[in-house]
């Protein structure tokens, strides 16, 4: 990422919610990396349950690489397997399981009727009756016979099942802690290649968090992004979400080891106690799955974008879409549009309603408060944050400012970070810039982006590099240049 210099980098077009997409083999074609960074990529996710760490790394070096070229900061985010019980190699890399079929789960892939199963504890705890659910619960399985090396099942719900799909038995009482000795390889790798969050899978209490945070050394130490994706983690909700970095309503697994009739509500409730202890939140799963095989998605799905949005979510990901479709740009773009055209017609009256909730404003936080408020009544063009860090710049973005956020920074690495943040425009500028040569640069930026013109109204805002967001020091209103 450059900093600031006399030339500034063009900004895709500008959306309040970022962009996540999941890296695999549909990025690794010549130019396509480049192309969803262009349609407004804000974070690149490696799914490690997927891949060899040489696969990742390799990704993730282009990652930077490109990011830097074009001089906008993209995080890496890291999704860990976690607990999670998986479908082995199949020949092809994918099946098609047909209704009324019969097939087996076993520990290995001896005929063509065998799913193989990469954990034989899971075949020891299985009892007939249960189901099986497979690929986030698209597939379903009913046990009907068991062996001492295999579980015989019908198919009551047919679909591809590819290599490396989740299974999940929501009767089982199976479980492992966080993290598992494979997350703990996985952890080292993240902090090996400095990725900025971290996903921790099937979250049930506060002390799966803590485990992980003692695995992580000082310095640059990824964050922690909490994905909700258990029942038992919803009965702690607000104590996980206050521990964690970051949230994910991971609605794959939510959806089998719940109501799938629930979810929508469940959504709205992780969403709502996220935005209110300024954490910020991604909304996953099926975003537009129809785009992994078709290049136009289906108006229920730009429907469930679009409610994500108005929901309060912070980022929006996209899963096979970019990782194996057939059309991962154009799933970028489309995600893209959608937002835009949502913050475009909801964003201002999103902003006043988070304002006026008095339950978000809390005594020991005036000054973000404040500088919302005072950037809502005289409709400034911008908020610039000066010498701050995350907890100031979540402190701000919580109240859904109409107003873009522009966090200028010595620091590449906070400026990665806040590509998860909703509203949040990171800007690199050089080290040991004094205060005035930083703000200069800031608005010789918004100018160059069309964002705000010489004599617009812009309120700055001066943090110490402290975490707390109560240590705000100055609220300043412009409208000259420096």
């Amino acid at each position: 990422m450059k900093p600031a210099t006399d030339k500034c980098e063009k900004i895709p077009p500008w959306h309040r919610t970022k962009i996540v997409c999941t890296l695999g083999p549909a990025t690794d074609s010549p130019g396509v990396l480049e192309r969803l960074i262009g349609a407004g990529m804000d974070v690149a996710r490696i799914n490690a349950s997927h891949g060899t760490h040489a696969d990742h790394a390799r990704r993730i070096q282009e990652v930077r690489r490109t990011a830097r070229q074009r001089g906008q900061p993209v995080a890496v985010l890291i999704d860990l397997p976690g607990p999670k019980f998986r479908v082995g190699d199949l020949p092809g890399g994918a099946r098609e399981l047909k209704p009324g079929e019969t097939v087996f789960l076993a520990a290995n892939n001896e005929a063509p009727s065998v799913l193989p199963v990469r954990h034989r504890q899971l075949l020891r705890a299985l009892h007939v009756g249960e189901s099986v659910y497979l690929a986030d619960g698209s597939i379903k399985l009913q046990i009907t016979t068991r062996a001492a090396d295999r579980v015989g099942c019908e198919v009551v719900i047919g679909g591809m099942v590819r290599s490396g799909s989740g299974i999940n038995v929501p009767e089982s009482k199976l479980a492992a802690l966080v993290p598992t000795e494979a997350d703990r390889r996985h952890i080292e790798f993240a902090q090996s290649v400095q990725a900025e969050w971290l996903g921790v899978s099937f979250v049930q209490c506060v002390d799966d968090l803590k485990r992980v945070r003692r695995l992580l050394r000082d310095g640059s130490s990824p964050l922690l992004v909490a994905k909700i994706e258990k029942r038992q983690a919803l009965a702690d909700l607000d104590a996980i979400v206050a521990a964690a970095d970051g949230v994910m309503v991971a609605r794959g697994d939510l959806g089998v080891e719940t109501d799938l009739a629930e979810i929508p509500l469940l959504q709205k409730r992780i969403i709502a106690a996220a935005n209110t202890q300024g954490r910020p939140v991604i909304t996953a799963t099926q975003m537009l799955e129809s785009m992994v095989a078709h290049e136009q998605p289906t108006r229920a799905e730009v429907t469930d974008i679009a409610n994500a949005v108005l929901d309060g979510t912070d980022a929006v990901m996209l899963s096979g879409e970019t990782a194996i479709g057939r059309f991962p740009v154009a799933a970028a773009e489309i995600l893209q549009r959608v937002l835009t055209a949502t913050e475009t017609e909801f964003a201002a009256r999103l902003g006043r309603e988070r304002l006026l909730a008095s339950e978000l404003v809390s005594a020991d936080d005036p000054l973000s408060v404040a500088t919302c408020q005072l950037a809502a009544r005289l409709h400034a063009k911008a908020i610039i944050v000066l010498d701050c860090n995350l907890a100031t710049v979540r402190a701000i973005c919580r109240f859904r400012p109409q107003a873009p956020v522009l966090v200028v920074s010595e620091s590449a690495r906070l400026c990665r970070q806040l590509a998860v943040v909703w509203g949040a425009l990171p800007l690199l500028v050089p080290a040991r810039a004094t205060r005035r040569t930083r703000l200069a640069l800031a608005r010789r930026w918004l100018s160059e982006q069309r964002m705000a013109h010489p004599n617009d109204a812009v309120v700055t805002l001066s943090a110490n590099t402290t975490d707390k967001p109560e240590t705000l020091q100055v609220i300043r209103l412009s409208r000259d240049k420096p």
